[in-house]
């Protein structure tokens, strides 16, 4: 394999592997936050109360 088709066959993995996260936690998920040493990362979702 080449260092391209390798690169893209990972980020595919790690795309279908936050779609499956997001979809057994969505009614629990309104905020995923990811903190680091000198950065944060955060994605929020608008939630619908109830």
């Amino acid at each position: 394999m080449t260092p391209l088709k390798t690169t893209l066959g990972i980020v595919c993995i790690i795309c279908l592997n936050i779609l499956i996260f997001s979809f057994i936690h969505r009614s629990r998920l309104c905020e995923l936050s990811i903190k680091g040493e000198h950065q944060e990362v955060a994605a929020k979702l608008a939630c619908i109360a109830g």
